[in-house]
C-alpha cells in the first residue's frame, strides 16, 4: 500500500475522531491506531503489505437540512444507533433538552467501531428521529434541532 493511501486513511481516522481503523480486503489487512488511544485487547498495529491499492470511498459529511421547525442532524455513516451510553442508562439527550455544539447526541456503531455523534449546532432537541438499536443509513436524519 502506498504512503498516500495510508495518509488518507490516517486523515479519515482523525476527522472521524476514531481511535482505531481496521480494514481487511481478502488476505490483506491494515490496522491504524491513534496515538494516545486506549489499546484494544492489547493489540499492536499490524501492517500487511498490499500488492494492489485498496480503493475506499470517502464520503463527505451529510449536509444539514433546515426545515420550518429546525435543522436535521443526519447520520455521517451507516450503522446501529445507540441513544444511551450503555444498556439501561439514561439517553444522551431527550426532546426538549438544550444542547451545545459538540455535545454527544448518540453513538453509531459501524464495523465494531463506536462513533460519538456530536451536535453540529447549539439549540433544543425538537425530535428524535430514530429508535435505540435501529440501523441507520448514511444521511438519515437522527435528530431535529431548533437553533438558538
Amino acid at each position: 500500500m502506498d504512503t498516500n493511501k495510508i495518509n488518507e486513511l490516517a486523515k479519515i481516522l482523525r476527522q472521524n475522531q476514531l481511535t482505531k481503523l481496521d480494514l481487511t480486503e481478502g488476505d490483506n489487512r491494515i490496522v491504524l491506531e491513534a496515538a494516545g488511544g486506549r489499546p484494544v485487547a492489547a493489540e499492536a498495529p499490524v501492517f500487511v503489505p498490499v500488492e494492489t491499492a485498496v480503493e475506499l470511498p470517502v464520503e463527505a459529511a451529510p449536509e444539514k437540512t433546515e426545515t420550518a421547525d429546525g435543522v436535521e442532524q443526519k447520520s455521517p455513516l451507516v450503522g446501529t444507533v445507540y441513544l444511551a451510553p450503555q444498556a439501561g442508562a439514561e439517553p444522551f439527550v431527550k426532546v426538549g433538552d438544550k444542547v451545545q455544539k459538540g455535545d454527544v447526541l448518540c453513538i453509531v456503531e459501524s464495523m465494531k467501531m463506536f462513533n460519538n455523534i456530536e451536535a453540529e449546532l447549539e439549540g433544543t432537541i425538537e425530535v428524535v428521529c430514530v429508535d435505540n438499536g435501529q440501523i441507520v443509513e448514511f444521511g438519515q436524519p437522527l435528530f431535529r434541532i431548533l437553533p438558538v
